[in-house]
């Protein structure tokens, strides 16, 4: 419980596809998790989980140890994916439309902790998990965005819009 845990690729489809009967805690625990803290940590922030709901995600493959990290030492969210290039006029829909479902997914549930908080993050992660499909996520993402704005301005709200393939 002292290392970083990452979700693998079963972990982010088990959330999209609710494909593994898990417990609320066990769930809540797999929708946060991002290598950011230790087991520990993470276990303490999410109300109702406990240690063996970590054990059953990594018996299930659905979390993966990232390495040991002092509980002491804070990192940062990990960087988004390397943002699609910009096609100079490309507004943000037509960008937000060049981007595939995944794409879209692991870009807004990367930035929803690091822009939004921990409490607006996780309930951005928790309704973009309630997305079915292409055009629901990218209707949230013009939403995630005007929270942005909301809660950190317009540059902030443009550069996420840039790093999202937006020439704005």
């Amino acid at each position: 419980m002292t290392g970083r845990y990452v979700k693998t690729a079963a972990g982010r489809e088990a959330i999209h596809d609710r494909a593994h009967t898990l417990s609320r805690p066990a769930r809540n625990l797999l929708l946060v998790i991002d290598g950011g803290r230790t087991g520990a940590e993470w276990v303490a922030l999410v109300g109702g989980s406990s240690e063996a709901d970590l054990a059953q995600l990594l018996q299930r493959g659905l979390i993966e140890q990232a390495g040991p990290m002092a509980a002491s030492v804070s990192v940062p969210a990990p960087a988004p994916a390397t943002a699609p290039p910009r096609v100079r006029g490309l507004g943000l829909e037509q960008a937000l439309a060049a981007l595939s479902y995944r794409e879209l997914y692991d870009r807004l549930t990367g930035e929803a902790r690091a822009r939004l908080g921990l409490i607006k993050g996780y309930r951005m992660v928790l309704e973009i998990e309630k997305c079915n499909g292409a055009e629901e996520i990218r209707k949230l993402a013009l939403r995630f965005i005007g929270e942005v704005r909301a809660a950190q301005g317009d540059e902030a709200a443009r550069k996420l819009s840039r790093d999202l393939g937006a020439d704005v």
